[in-house]
């Protein structure tokens, strides 16, 4: 199964390409307020509990470039295709791109700037072997002091 998640708010041009390709694929989609309901299954939003079973039993994740849906998949280590919310779909700004475009070049997941590219996304995520480094640092001020 191939998760799709796009957090509560919308991301109709995400769903509709995964529409167009969903004969070919197994998608489960997490959609959120979006307008377009697919053909393949899907929840409006679903309990945190919930989202991390999905992702555990997805192959892969497509996803929108929000942090804290990477920093949860990146807790997962789940093969991801990143997808962020633009401007030219419909978003108040780009600001999803530049945490995608550094997800991607450290190689943790697929980037795919355009919706209409997810299925050669999705073949590319299927034969890269991704990588998970490690962030010593990450959390250290999170804490709790001794």
């Amino acid at each position: 199964m191939i998760l799709i998640l796009v957090s509560t708010g919308h991301f109709d041009p995400l769903i509709q390409a995964c529409e167009k390709i969903s004969s070919r694929f197994d998608f489960f989609g997490q959609i959120g307020m979006s307008y377009t309901e697919p053909s393949f299954p899907f929840v409006r939003t679903a309990p945190p509990a919930e989202i991390q079973r999905l992702i555990q039993e997805a192959e892969m994740v497509i996803s929108h470039g929000g942090t804290g849906m990477l920093s949860q998949l990146y807790q997962f280590r789940k093969p991801t295709i990143i997808v962020p919310k633009q401007v030219r779909y419909g978003e108040a700004n780009d600001s999803q791109v530049e945490l995608a475009v550094k997800w991607a070049e450290l190689g943790m997941g697929i980037l795919c700037m355009d919706v209409n590219n997810i299925e050669n996304a999705i073949q590319e995520c299927r034969k890269t072997q991704l990588q998970f480094p490690q962030f010593p640092k990450l959390g250290r001020f999170l804490s709790p002091s001794l």
